[in-house]
């Protein structure tokens, strides 16, 4: 194939939010993979992986799967898996929106969370 460019398919829905996630929901992204229909995410704190599923016409399920992880020596490790239903295409602006917003206020709440969790204290 020397000399000859390879053929690149871009399908699925989850391109179409790519540049919204990129300005808006998580500026400060490591790496980001929009790919067919899954949403990968990785920032400081946590891995968000976001399957985008036609459930109906007009209807599509978010499935979240995230880890985060605490910023200390020897900070713990939380998994979170939740579905939310949109009344709306993969593709569509109103999709993308929920998975802004969802991804904002999963990275406040855990954050939030570990401030105001107590310091573990260990005995001998």
């Amino acid at each position: 194939m020397a000399g000859r460019r390879r053929r690149i398919q871009i399908s699925g829905s989850a391109v179409r939010h790519a540049a919204l996630l990129c300005t808006e929901a998580v500026p400060d992204a490591v790496r980001m993979s929009c790919v067919d229909d899954v949403v990968r995410i990785e920032v400081p704190e946590a891995d968000f992986c976001i399957h985008l599923e036609t459930v109906a016409d007009e209807v599509t399920r978010l499935r979240f799967h995230v880890t985060f992880r605490e910023d200390k020596p020897a900070g713990g490790t939380w998994w979170s898996s939740r579905e939310i239903e949109v009344p709306a295409r993969p593709g569509s602006s109103s999709v993308g929106q929920v998975l802004a917003t969802e991804i904002r206020h999963s990275r406040h709440s855990f954050t939030h969370a570990v401030s105001e969790a107590p310091p573990l204290a260990f005995t001998a």
